[in-house]
């Protein structure tokens, strides 16, 4: 689970990124919001929404074979997960419930689905619990959206003067499938990761407080998947050192000598952020309601 308070800083990667679909070569399609093909998503079979008590600060999202489950879940994260959301400048006019109230809910997938998405590649299974969550949110909740394209500040993930330091991943193909790709990382800054692309990096990196809230896109043009680990000092971490934060503090203090996450980006993976614009979907929140009953 996850707290509010460190949302950005603690979790694991089916809360935070997954890999990005492909769009084109283009740099205007580079950070793009998910698209169902064809236009349709495809929806969960039996659907359970019901409110969370609010006073509870942390929230889970998990994917089982058969079902997703939210608990104490914010409408605004699960606008976010569902739509693959990278920074908080791609989403306009979210009402300020959206951020305080929470539900749980519990949603079936149909057998016949259960088999097909057991077919596709790990990623591609993933993007499909998404794309169940878009029609519960339109469904449910009476979501409605429009997608206009704005040129933001981003930062482009490259390969360093001296050239990436990764390590193609160990698992298998055929264990691969079985597996999401898997991105742990801690308050203190602390990364570890197992299969793991580089659009799937670039979405771990994009809004958080160490990037600016800015989305970052993949010019590495590197291909296959990785297993990594990085080290650094996070900015709340050492936000929380001057303001006083003692607990936050103390984590900062024990590794006052981590460099900040572009340096150990460049230091420990042989990649590099840099700063540009271009243009990237963001989405307008034109209507949503409370959920309607079971």
């Amino acid at each position: 689970m996850v707290s509010r308070r460190k949302q950005w800083l603690a979790g694991i990667a089916i809360a935070v990124a997954a890999r990005a679909p492909a769009f084109g070569q283009a740099e205007s399609a580079r950070a793009q919001l998910l698209h169902p093909a064809g236009g349709t998503a495809p929806a969960f079979e039996v659907v359970a929404v019901k409110q969370a008590r609010a006073s509870e600060q942390v929230y889970s999202l998990r994917m089982q074979p058969d079902r997703f489950i939210a608990e104490g879940a914010p409408l605004d994260r699960l606008i976010r997960f569902a739509y693959d959301v990278k920074s908080d400048r791609q989403v306009l006019g979210m009402p300020p419930w959206a951020a305080s109230e929470r539900f749980d809910i519990d949603a079936k997938i149909a057998d016949q689905q259960v088999e097909a998405i057991k077919k596709l590649a790990a990623d591609q299974g993933f993007q499909q619990y998404r794309l169940m969550v878009q029609s519960l949110l339109a469904d449910r909740f009476q979501l409605n959206v429009r997608i206009e394209r704005r040129e933001l500040p981003v930062y482009a993930l490259a390969r360093a003067k001296k050239g990436p330091k990764l390590v193609p991943t160990a698992i298998t193909p055929d264990t691969q499938k079985l597996l999401l790709p898997q991105l742990h990382f801690t308050a203190e800054g602390e990364l570890s990761a197992v299969d793991v692309s580089m659009p799937f990096l670039v979405g771990w990196l994009s809004g958080r407080p160490d990037t600016g809230d800015r989305v970052v896109i993949d010019e590495t043009g590197l291909q296959g998947s990785y297993d990594f680990a990085l080290k650094w000092s996070p900015v709340l971490a050492r936000v929380a050192l001057a303001s006083g934060n003692q607990a936050s503090a103390d984590a900062s203090q024990a590794n006052d000598d981590r460099p900040a996450l572009f340096t150990a980006l460049q230091e420990q993976l042989g990649l590099k952020l840099k700063p540009k614009k271009a243009l990237v979907e963001v989405m307008v929140i034109e209507g949503v309601a409370q959920p309607s009953a079971n």
